[in-house]
């Protein structure tokens, strides 16, 4: 577990914060799964564009960081086939060319997470895992958010072709003032967005087992935190990472520690809406 452990104390610390709240054995399966979702995004990122990578193989190569889990605990293949489908897209990386291009998007490489998690918690109930997948997309539209000008270093645009305009990566960082009010406002959208899919994925945190759902609340809300400072501070997405601070976390952990004993008897239903562009695929389609 002690690499699993060193990983998300490095990339993960929103992540890693809120597993305090967490027993050990549910720790040990959720470092398990970003540990390999890390390793495979820090393959992508270290390689070339358009360099063919062998994603099945890597999967099983990478299967290491599951040494300790059991195997009634591992993503199905469904769910891993489309986890691969969205980092190979980034292989190969095209400005989306709609929002719902980029809500496919996020639902592949954060949505599907929700659902590796729905997985290790042997959480089977199909409405939740609904939720699930609105918190990674809200997470991954956050991320977007956050990182703008240091995807455009890398050369990815994640903002849609409708709502920006067709961007080349140093149109993004060095801009005029009409792409630059562009951005900002996009930015805006998508920040407004990712709240919708956050307050969507609070119906289900109630629902979850054991002390998990205090762990994911409060993950939930640091992360919130960024795309919430980011407006309320109406920072550019050209100056510095926005990061919550330690303080910032410790306020908002006592808030959902305070109220979080509220009793639930129902689970609402979910938004269809909300999975309109992605309808038909595993996990929002049932299967």
């Amino acid at each position: 577990m002690k690499k699993q452990v060193q990983i998300i104390q490095k990339y993960g610390k929103t992540f890693y914060w809120a597993s305090f709240f967490l027993e050990k054995s549910i720790k040990l399966r959720l470092f398990s799964i970003y540990a390999f979702c890390r390793r495979i995004d820090d393959l992508v990122d270290g390689s070339e564009k358009n360099q063919n990578i062998n994603f099945k193989d890597n999967f099983h190569k990478k299967i290491e960081e599951f040494v300790n889990l059991e195997k009634k605990f591992y993503p199905t293949k469904a769910i891993v086939n489309q986890f691969m489908l969205g980092q190979q897209s980034d292989l190969s990386h095209t400005q989306p060319k709609s929002l719902d291009e980029l809500i496919v998007y996020c639902y592949r490489v954060a949505g599907i997470v929700g659902l590796m998690v729905c997985d290790a918690l042997e959480v089977n109930n199909i409405k939740i895992r609904h939720y699930a997948i609105d918190l990674g997309i809200a997470m991954q539209l956050t991320n977007i958010c956050r990182d703008i000008k240091e995807d455009a270093a890398m050369g990815r645009i994640y903002l849609p072709q409708n709502l920006v305009g067709n961007l080349r990566a140093n149109q993004v960082n060095i801009s005029n003032k009409k792409t630059f009010e562009k951005i900002q406002s996009c930015q805006k959208s998508l920040l407004i967005l990712a709240d919708k899919y956050y307050a969507s994925s609070e119906n289900a945190i109630p629902f979850l087992p054991g002390k998990t759902s205090l762990a994911i609340r409060v993950a939930s809300k640091l992360y919130q935190a960024i795309g919430k400072k980011i407006i309320n501070k109406k920072i550019s997405y050209l100056d510095s990472r926005v990061f919550i601070t330690k303080i910032e976390k410790l306020k908002i952990t006592l808030i959902n520690i305070l109220t979080s004993k509220k009793s639930y008897n129902k689970l609402s239903i979910h938004n269809a809406e909300l999975h309109s562009a992605i309808q038909n695929l595993p996990g929002v389609n049932n299967s």
